[in-house]
């Protein structure tokens, strides 16, 4: 009779509830690992994004300032390949077509990097200035005079979280006189 009773209990034993218990931490620590690998690749790949964005924000919008203005006079102790300007403003003066009469106007935009607000700006004389990049680690800007035509460098780094693009564009400017 004591053999009935232990089959009508149906119960599970203390072994099989430990190995079931490991069974289902270990699927568990596995779900749990494919979803943070999940989550920080998705992390990194935004950041990547968002890190392009603001580099090729600066990138189109100095691209026309640069190809109508002529080489900024690098302020003093600065501006030369062994010695960029990070602090110091770029000063770039060009002409522009107006918009109406077919006027040519003369034009000045300052782009200048605000370390504190990790931000670079763009300034243009006698209107609003606006940001053209955001989380900007570093700056700095060099006039490279060793070839036929004089070039602008510009090197920024942008970061987000734990990812940084860095970029160094190399900008033509087209105006040869002031």
């Amino acid at each position: 009779m004591r053999a009935d009773r232990r089959r009508a209990q149906a119960g599970y034993t203390l072994v099989e509830l430990i190995i079931a218990t490991a069974i289902g931490a270990i699927v568990m620590g596995a779900l749990t690992s494919v979803i943070l690998t999940t989550v920080l690749a998705t992390n990194v790949a935004t950041s990547r994004v968002d890190a392009s964005n603001q580099v090729r924000s600066f990138q189109l919008t100095a691209y026309d300032d640069m190809a109508l203005s002529t080489i900024p006079a690098p302020p003093t102790g600065c501006g030369v390949q062994s010695s960029p300007c990070t602090t110091q403003d770029m000063v770039l003066q060009g002409r522009r077509m107006a918009n109406q009469g077919g006027l040519v106007q003369s034009y000045r935009v300052t782009y200048a990097w605000d370390a504190t607000n990790h931000v670079v700006r763009r300034n243009v004389a006698g209107g609003p200035g606006r940001t053209v990049a955001t989380n900007v680690s570093s700056y700095a800007w060099y006039v490279d005079s060793s070839g036929a035509h004089p070039t602008i460098v510009v090197s920024l780094t942008v970061t987000f979280d734990r990812y940084a693009a860095s970029q160094s564009m190399r900008f033509y400017p087209r105006v040869t006189g002031p």
